[in-house]
């Protein structure tokens, strides 16, 4: 069957079923061949019918993008995200429309979002390593001094979020706008390979904001790079149970992690010498 044909065959079975997904190659096809406001006609006319397709939604996206109308694209493409947040595919066409539109926080975000479903992805990964540098350095440096707050000073929004140790000890919870610029810096710092700087700022936002899964990630990131006594107290008398308990945790995830290092090292050597 020819290209032609299959257009001839999509365009009958539309116009007999018009509540048929195959709205979604035919816009494909369209798409391929620069058909792009015929293509956007029919996804519109399409999502009448398939509200809950995040295909369609990715692909009406896709078509105001080819009609040069970025800020149109961003309704369907955020829609899409919304109705599959594991889609990277979809989270993808956001993060690029992001960037087009300059917008590079957003981008990050969403660009994040692709190497979290598709950690390989060779574009999301470097899109990431230059937005963290950008997102980073549009903020004063003043900012990063880790001045002691006054909790009295505090904004509701900056106060840490109380969490459930009991049954989620790694409970996420949406962090602070301060805490954000922060961990947007001290991604910089890890791809410029700072680490000890990245360390010392991890440190200090775990004692101005608590503990935090987006703080805990990045410190067991930089594990490899930690002295063993690196959370140690100040003084083992101002810090409380739950908090030796955390330090205690720590080390024993560590020196799992040295033991099982080991062993696979021991292994590689023991199957070159055999």
């Amino acid at each position: 069957m020819t290209r032609e044909d299959e257009i001839e065959k999509l365009q009958v079975l539309l116009y007999q079923e018009p509540k048929s997904g195959e709205f979604v190659r035919l816009a494909e096809i369209y798409l391929q061949r620069e058909m792009y406001t015929e293509a956007a006609d029919l996804v519109k006319q399409s999502l009448r019918f398939h509200p809950q397709s995040t295909s369609g939604h990715i692909l009406m996206g896709r078509c105001l993008r080819k009609l040069n109308k970025p800020k149109e694209s961003l309704a369907p493409l955020k829609r899409a995200t919304e109705l599959a947040g594991d889609n990277w595919r979809a989270w993808l066409e956001l993060a690029e429309v992001c960037l087009e539109l300059k917008s590079a926080k957003e981008s990050l975000k969403a660009f994040k979002k692709v190497l979290l479903y598709n950690p390989t992805h060779p574009g999301a990964r470097k899109a990431v390593a230059k937005l963290e540098v950008v997102s980073a350095d549009e903020y004063d440096s003043d900012l990063f001094e880790m001045q002691k707050l006054n909790p009295a000073d505090w904004t509701e929004s900056d106060r840490p979020r109380p969490i459930d140790n009991s049954s989620n000890p790694q409970q996420w919870t949406e962090p602070s706008p301060q805490l954000q610029r922060l961990l947007s810096y001290i991604d910089a710092l890890i791809i410029r390979h700072e680490a000890q700087k990245a360390i010392d700022l991890l440190n200090e936002c775990s004692e101005k904001f608590g503990q935090h899964p987006e703080i805990e990630t990045r410190r067991l990131k930089l594990s490899v790079y930690e002295k063993a006594d690196y959370i140690k107290p100040k003084s083992k008398d101002e810090s409380s149970w739950t908090k030796r308990e955390f330090v205690r945790e720590r080390k024993l995830k560590v020196l799992k992690e040295l033991l099982r290092r080991i062993e696979a090292r021991r292994g590689q050597n023991l199957s070159t010498e055999i």
